[in-house]
């Protein structure tokens, strides 16, 4: 499903009988919390029940096993709340736990209104909520092995550099638009992250543009326009090429031997 349109002016993307909203800035930190039941790699334990199950099947297993330390199923009711939010039906059951239940066959389903909303729907739920507030979803092309190796080259790229707190985005993202504070909460989640990476791409751009006048910068190629695409095809580019290099010294070295 095509929902480039929706997104670029943050309109509520039509699924069957509802409509998934995208999520203000203001509800970004529990926000991200729920989301977390949409980010499960289950494929990546080994147990051949567990990677056979549905993501929705998962979900609801492993809350009824461990509610208190797997509250998959919670987190999903409540990022369908955010998510649903003008959507009445929603509200109609008392008890929000009622809502998940499972066919004759076993199977798993969400009731919404009156429509029931299977795995498969799940699945496509699962991909408009991600793209609309840019939740980053496992790779699941790459084992899970080797994503972490990854993380970690990238923790170790990052050494001696301190994450910015939330706040601090907040307040960055405002200095340097000279936008007010409370027209920056009312942006999306996706509006301000790509806000955010947009005027990183335009500081660096005027950088290393200036370095190139003076001579400092022999490769121009690697300059890249402000407006170019920052849309990460590559989520590991950055690190890849780093071990590419790396690899390539070594292989160098051996040579010489």
């Amino acid at each position: 499903m095509n929902i480039t349109h929706y997104v670029t002016f943050d309109l509520p993307v039509p699924y069957k009988s509802i409509m998934l909203y995208p999520v203000p800035l203001k509800e970004y930190m529990p926000f991200s919390t729920y989301a977390q039941c949409l980010q499960l790699d289950k494929n990546s334990i080994p147990d051949v029940k567990i990677i056979s199950m549905s993501k929705l099947e998962y979900i609801f297993r492993a809350s009824e096993e461990n509610i208190e330390e797997q509250p998959y199923i919670l987190w999903l009711d409540r990022l369908l709340a955010l998510c649903l939010k003008d959507d009445k039906s929603f509200e109609k059951i008392e008890k929000s736990i009622e809502r998940y239940q499972y066919d004759e066959r076993g199977k798993p389903y969400i009731l919404i209104g009156k429509e029931k909303f299977d795995s498969l729907d799940f699945e496509e739920i699962k991909s408009i909520i991600s793209e609309q507030n840019m939740v980053d979803l496992p790779d699941e092309s790459m084992s899970k092995e080797v994503r972490d190796s990854l993380e970690q080259a990238r923790a170790y790229k990052s050494r001696g550099n301190k994450a910015p707190s939330f706040e601090d985005l907040l307040v960055s993202v405002a200095t340097e638009s000279g936008w007010e504070l409370e027209y920056v909460y009312s942006l999306s989640i996706r509006k301000f992250f790509k806000s955010m990476k947009r005027m990183d791409n335009a500081l660096h751009y005027k950088i290393l543009l200036a370095a190139s006048f003076t001579g400092a910068i022999d490769d121009k190629s690697i300059i890249k326009h402000w407006l170019s695409n920052i849309d990460d095809d590559d989520k590991y580019g950055d690190v890849t090429m780093d071990l590419d290099k790396v690899q390539d010294t070594v292989s160098l070295e051996s040579a010489k031997h």
